[in-house]
């Protein structure tokens, strides 16, 4: 079951969506992508239906946000700049303790990386609220709603459990209930493969409703791990369609594009 659609207004003066085949190097993709888009709604609400906890795992209450559509207002210009980053220590992906970091010898603890980022962007931001049918309890319909109007009252008072950002956290961003969704008509650009989201599906299917974390996370000596996914993100008119809504027998779905 989903709820109407919300649209919000994000903007910012600098942002960066880090495309990983460009590995340590901050390239930003030339548009947000949906999961950047999610995390400013996570940001402000938020009620993941998985839930790590041990003795949580059979309380299945809450929702997924869906990105439907991205408008781009400004679709910002791209700017270089070089950061002092602290350097990734190999000891931390050994799985041993590693020691502590002096950050005031910046020749040991830093190193110079260029970042190719996006200035002065603007976007809307539409979506709804999701809540699997097998997770409902009650009233479906109330239970939508409620979450709805919850995150409409707390874009309108300015409340978020922290603070936007777009990309990465150095790059805040004002958010603002959009009363009218008016994006860059003159915008029809191709961006070509965007990275959507991941699919955690492996994860929690592997996990299942134990009480216990599992020791293992590998099947036939292969690891399970998220899977990355990604969409043809194409610009139309300023709107970029991520999924769309698909009515099945008087029941409405999200479909990916």
């Amino acid at each position: 079951m989903i709820s109407d659609p919300v649209c919000i207004r994000v903007k910012g003066q600098w942002a960066c969506f880090t495309r990983p085949e460009f590995h340590v190097e901050r390239v930003s993709y030339p548009v947000i992508t949906p999961s950047a888009a999610r995390g400013i709604l996570e940001s402000i609400l938020m009620k993941p239906i998985e839930k790590p906890q041990s003795d949580k795992r059979d309380d299945k209450s809450g929702f997924i946000w869906r990105i439907l559509r991205i408008g781009i207002v400004k679709k910002g210009a791209p700017f270089s700049i070089l950061r002092n980053e602290l350097k990734t220590s190999k000891i931390a992906f050994s799985g041993k303790a590693s020691q502590p970091v002096n950050v005031s010898d910046t020749e040991e603890s830093h190193t110079q990386r260029h970042s190719l980022i996006l200035k002065d962007v603007e976007y809307l931001i539409e979506a709804v609220i999701e809540v699997p049918e097998e997770y409902i309890q009650n009233n479906g319909v109330i239970t939508v709603v409620k979450y709805r109007r919850i995150f409409e009252r707390r874009v309108k008072s300015g409340r978020c459990f922290h603070r936007p950002y777009l990309g990465c956290r150095e790059f805040p961003c004002d958010v603002e209930w959009a009363e009218d969704k008016t994006a860059d008509s003159s915008i029809n650009d191709d961006f070509g493969n965007v990275f959507h989201d991941f699919d955690f599906s492996p994860v929690w299917n592997h996990w299942g409703n134990k009480k216990e974390r599992p020791d293992k996370w590998a099947v036939k000596g292969r690891t399970i791990h998220p899977v990355a996914n990604s969409f043809h993100a194409k610009a139309e008119k300023g709107w970029i369609t991520v999924s769309n809504i698909i009515s099945d027998n008087g029941r409405k779905r999200v479909e990916v594009c």
